[in-house]
């Protein structure tokens, strides 16, 4: 039996390095108080869609959407493929991304001055496909304020 408990152990520590492995994400998360989704159709976003509501904006045929968001929902971005985001109006960019996970701006000279204004959303087309981002101005502002 002393022999075992050995080899049980080193299992058990592989488990639980998998498991940590695995959970990385949801832990980083906790720990920078965001929450992510992914999804990979609209249908599939306006089931699942956590947090505020889904935006409006968002194409029929988007896909491979994925978003994160704090926890109060003060900042967002939103990156997704398909078509251009409907209702929205040309304007000048006011903020930035505050988060880098799904790419965005490798340095200062690819900002863009003027952005899709949809709604409260700052909204980018990319080499990689749209890229959307809401930054609270005010305190306990969301997108839906």
């Amino acid at each position: 039996m002393k022999r075992r408990l050995p080899a049980i152990a080193a299992l058990a520590a592989a488990s639980l390095a998998t498991a940590a492995l695995n959970g990385c994400t949801s832990f980083t998360d906790t720990l920078e108080r965001v929450h992510s989704e992914s999804f990979d159709t609209r249908a599939a976003a306006s089931e699942g869609w956590v947090g505020v509501t889904m935006p409006e904006w968002l194409p029929e045929d988007a896909s491979s959407i994925r978003t994160t968001a704090t926890t109060d929902e003060s900042s967002a971005v939103i990156a997704f493929t398909g078509g251009e985001p409907s209702g929205c109006a040309e304007g000048t960019r006011s903020t930035l991304p505050f988060d880098g996970r799904y790419g965005g701006f490798a340095d200062a000279s690819e900002l863009p001055e003027t952005v899709l204004w949809c709604g409260p959303y700052e909204v980018h087309e990319t080499t990689e496909g749209w890229l959307a981002w809401f930054n609270a101005t005010e305190e306990g502002q969301t997108p839906e304020s």
